[in-house]
């Protein structure tokens, strides 16, 4: 009878645990599901300058899960702020330590959000120069403004505007930090490399008109100077050259952030025939080894649409080419977003919206 005891509750045991691996296996699986991705985490961003003179800059959420388009998305989630004015500009954004920092140009401020949620975290305003035009993040505790009146240090925790870099003078453009060194883009003298610690001069490249980006696997840095492609080495700081198909122009006039981006899946960079910053129809793609490809168009767009703003963006998580286009070459009220493979550069689909946006680049995590 004892034996018998024993063996009935060591079978209850077993029933209790059977019945309780499903439980478990509920739990764990509750833990990952889609409800623990932040409000706008599973897509992208897109950055609208804004109707200059009408209204201030917006910015847009390619919602991966609905496949659709979010508008106004910070001013949904901050109602009591404001991007600048009606004559300020939206202009550059970026992730960095899971922050997203907005600069908006012409008197507008730069700004701290929690890009999973967009609630604002802190700004700083007004800018030196009264113009910001594009961040930069180095470490946990600094970064770089670059402004109209030059590169500024950034405290980033706490947010504080630091001193000015006296190496660099002048309008500043894109800016990339890989390896030992930063590099930024010059109004002035093109591209200048600098120190990442002591931020002295290195090396300077004259006439530089698009980029920086760095390459897909760190190792570089590519840049348009003319009518070359330049991909320096993130070490010795020597360039390679290729020859394009056109003449890159200056994007300092009205600046937005240029319209080159690398691929981190090949080793190959995309950059748009610019005509300043807006009006291009053909996107090509660098191979590096394939001369040819430097000067075939990768992609040439629908008819009676234009690149606007940086317009050609890389989308490592889904490999694809996001291409930002309006209905006219400097102007248009139909925004389009092209989800291009970069692989094989086939337009996989496109969405519409209308209104006086001007997209100014697309922005992911």
């Amino acid at each position: 009878m004892d034996i018998m005891k024993t063996m009935s509750r060591s079978w209850s045991r077993l029933a209790l645990c059977l019945l309780a691996i499903p439980v478990l296996l509920f739990s764990c699986q509750k833990d990952d599901t889609p409800a623990q991705i932040g409000k706008y985490q599973d897509g992208f961003f897109i950055i609208n300058e804004g109707w200059y003179g009408h209204e201030t800059g917006t910015v847009y959420f390619y919602d991966h899960r609905g496949d659709s388009l979010r508008a106004n998305i910070y001013q949904a989630e901050n109602p009591d702020k404001v991007l600048g004015t009606i004559t300020s500009t939206l202009q550059y954004a970026t992730i960095f330590n899971n922050k997203m920092y907005m600069v908006v140009k012409v008197g507008g401020p730069l700004v701290v959000v929690n890009p999973a949620t967009m609630k604002e975290i802190n700004r700083i305003e007004p800018l030196p120069g009264n113009n910001g035009v594009s961040f930069l993040g180095l470490n946990d505790d600094q970064g770089l403004l670059g402004t109209t009146n030059g590169l500024y240090l950034l405290g980033l925790s706490p947010l504080s505007l630091g001193a000015k870099v006296t190496e660099i003078t002048g309008a500043i453009g894109d800016m990339v930090k890989t390896g030992a060194y930063l590099f930024v883009g010059s109004q002035k003298t093109g591209l200048v490399v600098l120190n990442n610690n002591t931020f002295s001069t290195v090396k300077s490249f004259a006439n530089v008109q698009m980029g920086p980006v760095v390459s897909g696997d760190g190792s570089g840095v590519w840049a348009i100077a003319g009518n070359n492609l330049l991909k320096i080495n993130a070490q010795t700081l020597t360039a390679d050259t290729v020859k394009l198909a056109f003449t890159a122009v200056s994007p300092y006039g009205a600046w937005r952030s240029t319209a080159i981006t690398s691929s981190t899946r090949e080793n190959a960079v995309f950059y748009a025939e610019n005509k300043s910053f807006t009006g291009a129809t053909r996107i090509y793609k660098y191979v590096v080894g394939n001369t040819a490809s430097a000067t075939t168009p990768f992609i040439t767009l629908p008819e009676g649409q234009y690149c606007y703003g940086k317009a050609v963006a890389y989308n490592k998580a889904a490999d694809e080419l996001i291409v930002t286009t309006l209905n006219g070459a400097y102007t248009g009220n139909i925004n389009r977003v092209l989800f291009y493979n970069a692989a094989t550069g086939e337009l996989k689909k496109t969405l519409t919206y209308n209104g006086w946006h001007f997209p100014a680049m697309p922005v992911f995590y």
